[in-house]
């Protein structure tokens, strides 16, 4: 395929871009852009107009028009025959029937954008267009966004390829990587979506589901028992549902620090995970990634967080919660310096390997800045969830403060930060967050038991 295309492409005539017309639209039917290397093409297009092969716009013109009618073809075959082609793969078939309804709905809802997006992305442009004929999603929705997501795409990709001139095969590799990287991240973020409206559209399921298993695995029909159970998870006392959630959370958090610990000091297989994991992301670092994980990478930053935790003061402030109030900065403060005091600790300690084996020690571990993230969007996301009138608001407040964190860990990844430190770091912050909402609580709630 690529000597065919080198052949064809090297000859700068207007005949030219018939066959990159026809090798963007193959790329943009269904399930054919795995084969077909419209991106390079397009580029090579774009190489081409800085050759003089002929204009600008001509070249714009076949990529647009091209990918374009790939994707009408797509959603073609997708709206008439594409139960019929599913018909033929059992497996596929059998999840399109227990996923239909959710798909059938999410493109009702977020058609024209997954069209858009699909566009700048390989799987996009190979699956977005047959899903959502499939779907049926409305011709007057799809072929208005197609042609603008051709004509957008095919602008960015041949004005690339003017710009880089020969170098058009290295910058193919490098929109690959960069469409990768697009993707992990879109994934990333539907990933929290779908989680957060799980979570909302399954409110009674979750709550039947913690009384089923609470008091009926664990066989809570004694009385005593019972009132016992039930006053751990009330809200009203001192010794109930924060006492109970804060040491659970602790448990679990410290748990996983001292497994990392663990297969850090023993060489156990995450620290070959770190070092997989590393290469990985260095293989794929670009300038355009760069770009946009610098937002992530910010938002971790100390005046950032130092701003979120300032407003969120000022609005349990307002709210009349003026002791957690008070005590949200010295809280993102105490965190960070927990984070500074554990690296240099680790810092002496050595891993319990001989040199010939040892893939890593504990350098940079935990992340300071993972530390001081999960304390300080925990500490928003709990005042977001514990002062929302529904359950909508109160489960945002905890996914939404999930995210960041995570989406703060995915910068610091890039970065070069080892994966293992920066699960030690959300470990530590989340136990120390846990720990002072835990305490300071308890505390608020034992003063007003013995003030009454």
């Amino acid at each position: 395929m690529t000597s065919l295309l080198r052949e064809l492409l090297s000859h700068s005539k207007f005949w030219t871009l018939i066959p990159i017309f026809l090798i963007v639209a193959l790329e943009s039917s269904a399930f054919l852009g795995l084969l077909f290397p419209g991106e390079a093409v397009a580029l090579a297009a774009g190489a081409l107009v800085s050759a003089g092969a002929f204009p600008f716009w001509w070249a714009l013109g076949a990529v647009a028009g091209g990918a374009a009618l790939g994707d009408v073809g797509g959603y073609a075959l997708g709206r008439w025959k594409g139960e019929a082609l599913l018909a033929r793969w059992a497996f596929a078939r059998r999840h399109y029937e227990r996923h239909r309804r959710q798909l059938e709905s999410y493109f009702a809802r977020w058609g024209a954008a997954t069209v858009l997006v699909g566009r700048f992305l390989a799987i996009g442009r190979a699956f977005a267009p047959f899903t959502a004929g499939l779907c049926e999603m409305s011709a007057r929705r799809f072929l208005p966004m197609a042609v603008i997501a051709g004509a957008f795409w095919g602008a960015a990709v041949v004005g690339l390829g003017y710009l880089v001139g020969a170098q058009w095969r290295s910058m193919g590799t490098w929109l690959s990587s960069l469409g990768a990287g697009i993707f992990i991240l879109f994934a990333f973020t539907a990933g929290a979506v779908i989680l957060w409206r799980w979570m909302v559209r399954r409110q009674d399921q979750l709550k039947d589901a913690w009384r089923r298993h609470i008091a009926e695995r664990f066989g809570l029909e004694l009385e005593p028992l019972i009132v016992f159970i039930r006053a751990r998870f009330s809200p009203t006392g001192y010794l109930g549902l924060h006492l109970t959630v804060g040491l659970i959370a602790l448990g679990a958090l410290a748990w996983l620090f001292g497994g990392v610990v663990q297969d850090i000091f023993a060489q156990d297989p995450l620290v070959r995970v770190d070092r997989m994991v590393a290469l990985l992301v260095a293989r794929h670092h670009t300038p355009a990634l760069d770009s946009a994980l610098a937002a992530p990478i910010f938002l971790g930053g100390a005046w950032p967080l130092a701003a979120v935790v300032a407003l969120t003061a000022a609005v349990l402030a307002y709210a009349g919660e003026k002791a957690l109030a008070l005590a949200a900065l010295p809280i993102m403060g105490s965190a960070y310096g927990l984070g500074r005091a554990l690296r240099e600790f680790f810092t002496l300690v050595a891993p319990a390997a001989p040199a010939s084996e040892l893939v890593h020690g504990f350098h940079g571990f935990p992340s300071v800045a993972m530390v001081t993230a999960t304390a300080a969007y925990g500490f928003a996301g709990y005042a977001v969830a514990i002062h929302g009138r529904r359950w909508r608001w109160q489960t945002l407040g905890a996914v939404a403060a999930l995210y960041l964190v995570l989406l703060i860990g995915l910068g610091e990844l890039y970065q070069g930060r080892l994966l293992s430190a920066l699960i030690g770091g959300f470990a530590a912050g989340g136990c120390w967050l846990a720990i002072c909402l835990t305490g300071l609580l308890t505390w608020l709630k034992l003063r007003a038991a013995t003030s009454r």
